[in-house]
């Protein structure tokens, strides 16, 4: 698995959206489940390595409603691979309500995506900050790759 610099660690609030602080690097082994213990906050991770993947900042938030972790971010790929992304999207997120959602922003330009972690292969909430952004790192790079056949 492609291991990531995570550079920008943030906690936020889900209310506000204001940055609660900015966390270190250490930060990152933290399990996930801490979404799921502080359901009033979100976490910010930005990370060059993202750009590799068309991808420039990942929020990360326990979605209570569902009872899902998920992954938000905006996907650099043009309006026309619709097909394809959904396509993908089906056929690899597993399906739960509220297991995904794209949406293209012509506006911005990008897909606006909104995955539950929980739902790709390999996931488990035992996993660290890191782990889980490496492994949607992995499912990204293999949607563009799908996408870009």
């Amino acid at each position: 698995m492609m291991k990531l610099n995570l550079e920008v660690l943030e906690r936020c609030s889900k209310e506000t959206e204001d940055t609660i602080t900015a966390e270190s690097s250490a930060f990152a082994s933290t399990p996930i489940q801490y979404l799921k213990e502080n359901q009033g906050e979100f976490i910010y991770v930005e990370c060059a390595q993202f750009n590799d993947i068309r991808i420039d900042a990942v929020a990360l938030e326990y979605d209570d409603a569902f009872n899902l972790y998920t992954a938000l971010f905006g996907l650099k790929l043009q309006k026309k691979h619709s097909e394809a992304i959904r396509s993908y999207l089906k056929g690899h997120v597993k399906s739960a309500l509220g297991s995904s959602s794209a949406a293209f922003s012509g506006q911005e330009g990008l897909w606006e995506l909104n995955i539950a972690v929980d739902c790709i292969e390999g996931f488990n909430d035992q996993l660290s900050i890191e782990q889980v952004c490496e492994l949607l790192y992995e499912f990204v790079a293999q949607l563009i790759k799908t996408v870009e056949k």
